[in-house]
């Protein structure tokens, strides 16, 4: 992890069931804590018979879930990404960022957001809002992330360690003994 201290954290991985499993299972885990979250989390189920392929993300902050896959039919042989309802779940995002936040998690920089769309606009905005944010970044999409950030981010590999020591250093991890540690308005004062 780099050294410097950013609110933005990439979680760079190339296995993307076990990233979203780690992140989704962390920011679950942090909401239930009583950390105040938002963001997009990916769930990955399995349906017989259908490739695999069912995902949808669920907005932390509000806990609605959005089923985001196309379902094409049994001889399908990939995913397709239904965009409106990725728009539905931004935009969903977005009406929340004016809550009093204390982390925003975002499942991906996919290759939607690498060629410049998606959920881009509002990985911006949210950073601008000196609000940690982590997301999940797969490493074929690495380098459109760098180019995007222009060096304004920490980076970490797929490690509940890593990401656990980053939220620590802003006050947004729970000690094993289930005590909270402060929070982030508590290091502001």
């Amino acid at each position: 992890m780099a050294a410097r201290f950013s609110n933005l954290l990439a979680v760079t991985y190339s296995d993307g069931f076990a990233a979203d499993r780690l992140i989704a299972a962390t920011a679950f885990r942090l909401r239930e804590d009583g950390v105040k979250i938002a963001g997009l989390v990916q769930i990955n189920t399995d349906v017989p018979g259908r490739t695999k392929c069912d995902m949808a993300v669920e907005e932390l902050y509000t806990r609605t879930k959005f089923q985001l896959s196309e379902v094409r039919g049994p001889a399908a042989r990939g995913c397709r990404l239904d965009h409106s309802r990725l728009t539905d779940a931004a935009g969903l995002l977005v009406a929340v960022l004016d809550q009093d936040l204390d982390l925003i998690v975002l499942n991906k920089f996919g290759k939607v957001e690498a060629e410049g769309g998606g959920l881009r606009d509002l990985i911006g905005h949210a950073a601008l809002l000196d609000i940690p944010l982590i997301v999940g970044v797969p490493y074929r999409n690495l380098d459109q992330w760098r180019y995007f950030v222009n060096g304004l981010a920490d980076e970490c590999e797929v490690s509940a360690g890593a990401i656990e020591q980053w939220l620590a250093a802003r006050g947004l991890a729970t000690c094993k003994n289930g005590r909270r540690l402060p929070t982030r308005d508590s290091l502001r004062q």
